[in-house]
């Protein structure tokens, strides 16, 4: 396991995250070369049996009771903590909007081109402020905190999707993450957050940049 911050079940989760993407990107990559339908079954096949192994979901509680309000609470903050451990550059303990952009830059590979890096930068900029402005513990100070980065994992714990894959907050947590709704949670907060007209706006002002 890669030793990113020392908290264990941060970096545990990172790694999960972390195996899960190079599963993706190399099942995305083999379809995009096979040749024929028969390829393509042992390509979803292979990646079905990867994801199994890797495990769908994540649990958080380290084998302690969800429903203990005060121990699901400090295992959440450890994960904020050990988000701000990770972006912070400056040692100050709280997250900017620098150290965050650069932090979701940095995750981006040499193959992804202009335009994946126009969607990083337009979809960190609005999760910064919505985790910064309208979360459970959200302040507002234009910096982000390790109880601000928890309310962001309380609230992925209650997100579900249902049989058309739309999303949901279920308001029910049991300290764990699967890994497909775990891929769609930034995606959720941005939709239902932001109108479609101010996330293209801040797309071409990226796109612009570039």
């Amino acid at each position: 396991m890669t030793n990113i911050t020392g908290i264990k079940i941060f970096d545990q989760m990172k790694e999960w995250q972390k195996q899960h993407e190079a599963n993706f990107a190399k099942t995305e990559y083999a379809i995009q070369n096979s040749k024929n339908e028969n390829e393509l079954n042992t390509i979803y096949d292979e990646f079905y049996s990867e994801t199994e192994k890797i495990g769908y979901e994540y649990n958080f509680m380290e084998g302690k009771d969800p429903t203990d309000e005060q121990i699901y609470n400090e295992q959440l903050l450890k994960l904020g903590q050990g988000e701000v451990l990770s972006m912070d550059r400056d040692g100050d303990g709280e997250i900017s909007f620098a150290e965050y952009i650069l932090s979701e830059k940095e995750d981006l590979t040499e193959i992804d081109d202009k335009d994946m890096l126009a969607e990083t930068l337009t979809m960190s900029t609005i999760l910064f402020d919505i985790i910064d402005q309208k979360m459970g513990n959200s302040d507002s100070s234009g910096t982000l905190s390790a109880e601000e980065f928890a309310s962001f994992y309380k609230n992925l714990d209650q997100f579900n999707l249902d049989e058309n894959s739309n999303g949901y907050l279920s308001n029910e947590f049991d300290g764990k993450f699967n890994i497909n709704e775990a891929s769609d949670f930034a995606s959720f907060l941005v939709l239902n957050t932001v109108k479609p007209e101010t996330y293209n706006d801040l797309r071409e002002i990226y796109e612009e940049m570039l």
